[in-house]
Formats: structure tokens, C-alpha cells, sequence
């Protein structure tokens, strides 16, 4: 019957515009919920099954509810490093416990990005989420996004990042070395006149200069009658017996068996005494290896003074801060310097001293550093490598002391390419600046997000550590996508699988720290809808009693 129809229709009509009441009232009491979608009741008509010419009953009507997931909300401003929102599609992955996750754990969705910390360091947002990244490798720190497997996620944790250090690894020198600056009397040597006889029988009046070369256990000699420089050479003793071992003129390559003082003559290195180290050694000359300025660092009454020092801050792999100096004493030549590298006595297990090396450094004639020697070993960029301790290791280079328990150091010294670098000008000696990078240990002070989505910390020393990255979750359609408590979603078949993706990639938003999305909800079109969903409401009903009455009045024939 037409009528009874009418009336079903007026009730489809209750429940279809108390359906979209539901959704406004949702929407209102969301205005401020972080990431919130707005939801709209859409209508669609009933249609009975009926014949064309037939009388007509009414359908009515039902409501289907929509959510505007994929629509983005305002970003606002916020003043917590740890609030996030997505600029573009994409989700926050999220699980609701934070540890022991396994494959079959429930993975939600979310746009909900007002972060903060548990009480294990673990970030989770208002409703009790944890949000999913991918962590750095504990040992190299690298992070490796693997977009193929959810189950390679973990919860983001900053709780456990302690302080850091970071070894020195660089060291700029400027300074300048005073070109007229006094040669030390350990920079040179010269012997009494000696009365030799040489290979053809005549008799000469000598006397033997020695000068350092940087190099231990080797000197320039310098033969001379009078003033007249007869021969030249270099001569190499043995460190333990202090006998020589090699005796190469100037010039040549090639070792001599005795000194040649021209036309053919020669004159035994015993009448002169060169044979053995044991008058240079009572001179007094610089020796790196047996009469050093590490040896004056670690006992003043030994060793040679150095005529100048800069001293270079590192810091070791535990943070603890290091002093390298590098001491240098003016050679007898007008633009050399010997030098040597040496950390702070004790400071080395293998070398009482702190020796690290030594070499002789030459300028130019107009100031500029021409050359390094060997004071780094033949190394390009010029640096110093300190092993680790070890209390099992026997080798001869330098080792950090046992007792410090820190790892190995290669430190890159630039004394020339840094600002100013080394020079040699006619002003005082003076260190202008030593710049080093590497820190002392720092305790973590502050948690950062940038839009890349890379976690970091940050520690009071000015160091900064990526410990995780965001992951990004995109949908085929975000609008099928099944909405659950903590405003939240899962997935169903009408959403499609999950895409994972890093934050500004393949499609995903980036991250907009210090910013949350706001809810898409506007009041002004909400309170419209309540508006006209009232007086639907109100008309449905009228159908309802108008049908009523009707039945009334044809129940009333009878009577």
C-alpha cells in the first residue's frame, strides 16, 4: 500500500539525516584533533520494485558515509622539536607497542604527528602510537632504507644514544718562525784541529764540522783546512754500537771507504775520527733518536732546548683532550728548521719521550714552506698516525699508552694549505691560530627532525648524530583506508597495500618539523549541514504523521 510505503520512506528518511547528524557531530567535536579527516553522509535514493503502470510506492532513502582522507589539512607552527606533519601523501607508520614487533603485529596509519617521549625514549603521539623508522647501523652509523620489508622498521628510540666524542682528524698550523733566530750551539759541531796524514803521504791540519740531518744517527760532515771545505758527506752510525755504517759523499749516491780530498787522495774516517759517533755525541749535536727535544720535554737536564713550540689540542676517540707538540730548533742553514712531533710524555707506551717523528723543515727565500722532510714519513696529506692501545702489540711506532684503553688516530697536520700556514718572516715567533676539528665527550642536549625525515641528536659539544630515518607509507587510494581509534587507519582492499617510502621520495611528502596538520573540519560548513540535516529531519518526521493520519481517516469509514 502506497501509504505504508510513504511512512517506511519518512523513517529511511530518520535514519539516513540521524546518519549524517553522526558524522556532522563527529566533525565538530574533531575541530581540534590533530590530523583529523573530516567525514560527509552522502544520499542515495531506494527504489521498490514496481510496474510501470502501477500505483507508486516509495523507496526512500540511505546515507553512506565518506571520509576525506587523502585531503590535506593547514600545517600550524609549533614550538616542540618533535612535532611533525607531512607536506604531500603519505602516512607515519606507526605500531602500538614499541618492542618485540613481529610480522604479524598490527601496523597503523597516521597524520597524527604530535610526537613526544616515553619513559624508554621512545616516540610515540597523543594516542599511544609508536612512530616506525629506519634505525643507524650502531657501528658505522649508516642509514640503509629498505622500502621491500615493513618488518625491517623499528621504533624510533633516542633514550639509548648516550654522549659522543669525536676523534681530531684535522689540524690547520698558523705561525711564523723568526728567520734571524739564533742557531742553537746543538745544531752544530766542530772539532779541534786534527793533524792527519793522508793516503799519499802528506800531512794536513783538518777540522770536522757536524750538523744534523733530522734523521737519527745521521749527520752532514763537513771537512775543512783552515777555511778552506775540502770534502763533504753524509755519515750513518749504528744506534746500538755507535760505529759507522756508511759514509756518502756529496753529490753521490754511492758510499765511500774513506773521505776524498781531491787529486785522487784520501783520508781515513779514523784519523779524523768519524768512524765512531763518539765525538759528535760529547758535542752535544741534535739527535732526534739520541739527543732530542723530546728528550728536554721529559727530563730539562737531557736533550736539546727547543727554540720554539706549538702546541696542537686533539681530541682522542673517548673525547679526551690530547696535546701534540711540534718543537723546532733553528738549523745552521738560513732557511731549515728541525722538528719534531711529540705527544705529552706518558702519554705513549712504546716511547718514554712521547716521540711521534721528526724530519727538517726548509722555507723558501722568500718565507714560504718549501718542504717537510720526512717529519711525516713521506705522507700525502702530510699526517701522523697513533695506534690504539694494546697491550699485546709489538711493534715500534707510536701506540697509545695502555693505560688510556683509546682507538688509533691518523691526524692530517697542514702546515702549509691552512689559513697563513708555516712561515719564516723576520718578526718574532708566534703562533697566530691552530684550528682542529674533533670534540671533547658531549652529553646529548636536544632531538631534531629535519625534512628529509632523519632523526637526529644533538650533544653540548656540537656534534650531531643521525640515529634513525621517518618512514612514509603512500596508498593507491587513501580514501578506502579503515579508520580506528587514535585517529589512526589500517588496510583494506579498497585502499591497496602499503608503498614505503623515504620522506620527499617517489611520490611521498617531506616532513615539515615544528608544525602539526590541523583538522580538516570547517565549522561554518558544518554548522550548514547541521542546519539543513535539522530540517530534513523534521520533514521525514512530518511524512510519518501525515501517513499516520491518513490511515487514521480510512480506518474511519467504518464507523
Amino acid at each position: 500500500m502506497s501509504i505504508n510505503s510513504a511512512m517506511l520512506a519518512g523513517v529511511s528518511g530518520l535514519v539516513a539525516n540521524s546518519s549524517a547528524l553522526a558524522a556532522i557531530s563527529d566533525n565538530i567535536a574533531n575541530v581540534n584533533t590533530v590530523g583529523y579527516k573530516r567525514s560527509s553522509a552522502n544520499f542515495s535514493t531506494l527504489v521498490t520494485s514496481q510496474s510501470k503502470n502501477s500505483t507508486y510506492s516509495a523507496g526512500g532513502v540511505k546515507a553512506l558515509t565518506h571520509q576525506f582522507i587523502s585531503q590535506q589539512g593547514l600545517t600550524q607552527s609549533t614550538t616542540s622539536n618533535l612535532d611533525l606533519s607531512i607536506s604531500g601523501s603519505g602516512f607515519f607508520v606507526t605500531t602500538e607497542k614499541p618492542e618485540g614487533l613481529t610480522a604479524t603485529d598490527t601496523r597503523s596509519f597516521t597524520r597524527a604527528g604530535s610526537f613526544q617521549l616515553d619513559n624508554l625514549g621512545y616516540l610515540k603521539n597523543d594516542a599511544g602510537l609508536y612512530l616506525q623508522g629506519w634505525l643507524a647501523d650502531p657501528v658505522t652509523g649508516a642509514i640503509t632504507p629498505d622500502p621491500s620489508d615493513l618488518t625491517q622498521l623499528s621504533s624510533i628510540n633516542v633514550g639509548s644514544v648516550g654522549g659522543t666524542a669525536e676523534k681530531t682528524t684535522r689540524v690547520g698550523v698558523n705561525a711564523n718562525l723568526r728567520s734571524e733566530q739564533p742557531v742553537s750551539a746543538s745544531a752544530s759541531f766542530t772539532t779541534g784541529v786534527k793533524t792527519v796524514t793522508d793516503s799519499a803521504g802528506a800531512s794536513h791540519n783538518y777540522t770536522v764540522a757536524y750538523s744534523p740531518t733530522g734523521t737519527g744517527n745521521t749527520y752532514d760532515v763537513k771537512l775543512y783546512e783552515g777555511t778552506n771545505l775540502v770534502s763533504s758527506g753524509t755519515a750513518a752510525y749504528d744506534p746500538t754500537t755507535g760505529a759507522l755504517t756508511t759514509y756518502t759523499p756529496s753529490g753521490t749516491t754511492t758510499p765511500s771507504a774513506a773521505i776524498d780530498i781531491g787529486g785522487g787522495t784520501t783520508v781515513s774516517f779514523a784519523s779524523l775520527g768519524v768512524n765512531t759517533k763518539t765525538e759528535v755525541a760529547a758535542g752535544g749535536v741534535y739527535d732526534p733518536t739520541t739527543n732530542s727535544m723530546s728528550d728536554y720535554a721529559l727530563d730539562s737536564t737531557t736533550g736539546v732546548k727547543p727554540d720554539f713550540e706549538i702546541q696542537v689540542p686533539i681530541s682522542d676517540s673517548k673525547g679526551g683532550q690530547r696535546n701534540v707538540t711540534l718543537s723546532l730548533l733553528k738549523g745552521p742553514g738560513p732557511n731549515e728548521w728541525y722538528a719534531e712531533l711529540r705527544a705529552k710524555p706518558g702519554d705513549l707506551d712504546n716511547n718514554a719521550n712521547g716521540l711521534i717523528s721528526s724530519g727538517k723543515i726548509t722555507f723558501t727565500t722568500d718565507g714560504k714552506l718549501s718542504s717537510v722532510g720526512n717529519l711525516f714519513g713521506g705522507t700525502d696529506p702530510t699526517s701522523i698516525t697513533i695506534d690504539a692501545s694494546d697491550p699485546t702489540a709489538t711493534g715500534t711506532g707510536p701506540r697509545w699508552a695502555d693505560s688510556l684503553g683509546i682507538d688509533s688516530q691518523s691526524v692530517q697536520i697542514d702546515l702549509a694549505n691552512a689559513a697563513g700556514g708555516l712561515t719564516q718572516y723576520n718578526s718574532q715567533s708566534v703562533v697566530q691560530s691552530v684550528n682542529t676539528n674533533g670534540t671533547a665527550f658531549g652529553n646529548l642536549t636536544n632531538i631534531e627532525v629535519d625534512e628529509d625525515g632523519y632523526v637526529s641528536a644533538i650533544f653540548d659539544n656540537g656534534v650531531t648524530r643521525r640515529i634513525a630515518q621517518v618512514a612514509v607509507a603512500t596508498f593507491s587510494n587513501p580514501n578506502g583506508l579503515k579508520g580506528v581509534n587514535g585517529n589512526a587507519y589500517r588496510v583494506t582492499n579498497e585502499s591497496g597495500t602499503y608503498s614505503l617510502k623515504t620522506p620527499g621520495s617517489g611520490g611521498a611528502g617531506s616532513l615539515a618539523p615544528s608544525t602539526l596538520e590541523a583538522s580538516t573540519v570547517d565549522l561554518s560548513t558544518e554548522f550548514t549541514g547541521l542546519i539543513t540535516t535539522q530540517r530534513a529531519y523534521s520533514a521525514s518526521s512530518k511524512i510519518i504523521t501525515t501517513a499516520d493520519q491518513m490511515l487514521e481517516e480510512l480506518l474511519s469509514i467504518k464507523r
